[in-house]
This record gives structure tokens, C-alpha cells and sequence, in this order.
């Protein structure tokens, strides 16, 4: 029988710390890359476990492995009603599109028009942000989920 062991999305930030004050341009965008899933997955895999979905749609693309669920995700905390508290679904939806622009830029662009370093800074910016957020958004909701049993 094989061992199920559960991956921390949190992990992929902790390797995108690493390259943060490595000049190689490859590891920069690794970095980036990172940062970006290390958050995008952590925000859908609560969007999962809560079953805040907008409706049946929502719910299909954000339980297959659509690329759709990327945007399904920022759409989700921008608008459902579980996220609206002190705005901190726009926050996280916001951020995560940032992240995304500048990890399709590492991943795809040959030619990027800003410094690595400073992208690569404001990924690890991002991201802990959204991580922070996820956290109060989920301690929140525990509580809420407690308080009404």
C-alpha cells in the first residue's frame, strides 16, 4: 500500500526564498514561478475545503485541473460572500493576479522589461501577503463554523 503523503503549497515559497540572492536568471524565474504556486494553490485548495463556490460552474472548474481555475480562483475571492470581510478577498484576488502576470512573464517571455530582482522581491511580497490573508480568512471562518454548531 503506498503512503498518501499531502504536499504544504507553503513549501514552494520556501524554495522561491531561496533564490531571492541568486543572480542567475533561471533560478529567478523559478523563484517567481514558485511564489505564484505556492500561493495560487494554497488560495484553490481553500476555496476547495470551504466549498465557497459561486455555483455548479464554478464548482466544476475549480475541482478539475482546468487552467480555468486560476482565474475561477481570483473570481471567487473578489466575489463570493465568504470573502468580503474587511475586503481581504479583493486583496487576495488582487495579489494573485499581480503574481500571475509576472509568473507568465518569467515562464513565457524571453525579453522582460523589468529587473528579476525587483519581480522576484515583489513575488515573496505577494505571496506572504496572500498566505497572511488565507490564514486570517480561514481562522475567521472556523470560527464563524463553531460559534452556528
Amino acid at each position: 500500500m503506498k503512503k498518501i503523503i499531502e504536499f504544504n503549497w507553503s513549501e514552494f515559497i520556501d524554495l522561491g526564498i531561496e533564490y531571492i540572492n541568486d543572480n542567475n536568471p533561471a533560478k529567478q524565474r523559478t523563484g517567481i514561478s514558485r511564489f505564484y504556486y505556492g500561493a495560487f494553490c494554497s488560495s484553490r485548495d481553500l476555496i476547495n475545503k470551504k466549498g465557497t463556490y459561486i455555483d455548479n460552474e464554478s464548482k466544476k472548474i475549480m475541482t478539475s485541473k482546468s487552467a480555468d481555475a486560476h482565474r475561477e480562483t481570483s473570481k471567487i475571492f473578489k466575489h463570493h460572500e465568504a470573502y468580503k470581510k474587511d475586503e481581504k478577498g479583493k486583496i487576495i484576488s488582487k495579489n494573485l493576479n499581480k503574481l500571475r502576470k509576472m509568473r507568465n512573464k518569467a515562464d513565457y517571455d524571453k525579453i522582460i522589461d523589468q529587473p528579476l530582482g525587483l519581480m522576484i522581491n515583489e513575488s515573496k511580497i505577494l505571496s506572504e501577503r496572500i498566505l497572511k490573508l488565507l490564514k486570517e480568512i480561514s481562522w475567521l471562518n472556523n470560527n464563524i463554523l463553531h460559534k452556528n454548531q
